[in-house]
């Protein structure tokens, strides 16, 4: 039988979720750098010492929006090995969804500041990170087994290459400031990854 919740604990974690959504809006608005607690507190109508108490450091107040969001990625890694298509197809899926996913809309806004948002937070996210890669490396493995990915490039690397595929710069650069489609963007991405990575026959 599930214990029920007293009225104060409730309480609590219905202002804990309003103060993740209203920092979330601000820091996909205005990014890490230029979001502050006072704004926060502000904007949501409670004492400074009140977010305080959440959260004691703009870090933990952040980290607590961004974990979710990783494990997002995570989620859609098991779901890309899950189905029914073959390597190449799970590896676009992942794209497609992830580049126009909750955590590359916040790396997009606040990629820069996330080394210190995950040295602070460094035992967490390695519990998730390796996950992550031991999930693409599954994917691009039985691309090799199958004959499809070039058999000279080792896993690790090309794991590493399709992480870097999520690097924010070149989506501002060709997205916002030049103005591609989002789907044509993704489209170039997945070529110039499946160029890079397949066996040259199977590019024919």
């Amino acid at each position: 039988m599930t214990p029920k919740i007293s009225l104060k604990e409730k309480q609590r974690e219905e202002r804990e979720r309003l103060i993740l959504d209203y920092a979330e809006k601000m820091l996909l608005e205005k990014g890490y750098h230029d979001v502050s607690m006072d704004e926060i507190a502000t904007g949501i109508g409670v004492a400074k010492g009140t977010l305080y108490l959440h959260f004691p450091k703009k870090e933990d107040l952040v980290y607590a929006v961004v974990k979710p969001k990783m494990q997002s990625f995570l989620n859609s890694v098991e779901e890309a090995k899950a189905l029914a298509d073959g390597p190449k197809e799970k590896l676009a899926y992942l794209l497609q969804r992830e580049l126009t996913g909750a955590f590359f809309q916040f790396l997009l806004k606040s990629g820069s500041d996330m080394t210190t948002i995950f040295k602070s937070y460094e035992t967490e996210i390695n519990e998730i990170l390796p996950r992550i890669f031991s999930g693409i490396h599954e994917i691009l493995n039985e691309g090799k087994r199958k004959g499809l990915f070039d058999p000279a490039l080792p896993v690790e690397f090309m794991s590493s290459a399709f992480i870097n595929l999520f690097e924010p710069h070149l989506y501002r650069e060709m997205v916002t400031v030049r103005k591609m489609p989002v789907e044509v963007f993704i489209r170039y991405t997945s070529d110039l990854l499946f160029r890079g990575i397949m066996k040259s026959r199977e590019m024919k």
